[in-house]
C-alpha cells in the first residue's frame, strides 16, 4: 500500500494514473490517502531553493485535491483493490462513508485518525 499526500499540487495527476496504471496492469490497487503532514517544510525547502511551492496554496485546495481523489479511487475501485482513508475532516468521512455504501465496498475501505489531531 502506498501513502499519497494530498497537500502537494501534483497528486491531482500522480492519483489518477495510479488508479488507471492498477487497471492497465491488472494489479491490486492500495492506496493510503493523506491530507498533509509536512506542508510547512516542503514550502521552507521550495523557499531555500528558490523554487515554486509543491504544496496548494489554501486549505479548501488541499480539500478538493483529497476528496477528489477519495471519490475518484471509490469509484474506480475493484474487488481485489484497499482504500485507507486516512482523514480527521468530517466532510470528507460523510462523503467517504456514502459513496462506499453505494458501491457496497465497505470491506475494502478502512478509516484512521491519529489522536489528537484535526485539520
Amino acid at each position: 500500500m502506498n501513502g499519497y499526500q494530498c497537500y502537494l499540487k501534483r497528486m491531482t495527476k500522480v492519483i489518477p494514473m495510479e488508479v488507471l496504471a492498477s487497471q492497465h496492469a491488472n494489479y491490486n490497487l492500495g492506496i493510503k490517502l493523506i491530507r498533509g503532514a509536512y506542508m510547512n517544510e516542503e514550502r521552507e525547502l521550495a523557499a531555500q531553493q528558490g523554487t515554486e511551492s509543491p504544496v496548494f496554496d489554501t486549505i479548501e485546495g488541499t480539500h478538493a485535491c483529497y476528496n477528489g481523489n477519495m471519490a475518484h479511487i471509490i469509484q474506480s475501485m475493484t474487488e481485489r483493490d484497499f482504500l485507507f482513508v486516512a482523514s480527521h475532516n468530517q466532510d470528507t468521512c460523510e462523503i467517504a462513508m456514502e459513496l462506499v455504501d453505494e458501491r457496497g465496498l465497505k470491506e475494502r475501505v478502512r478509516f484512521g485518525q491519529l489522536k489528537g489531531f484535526s485539520d
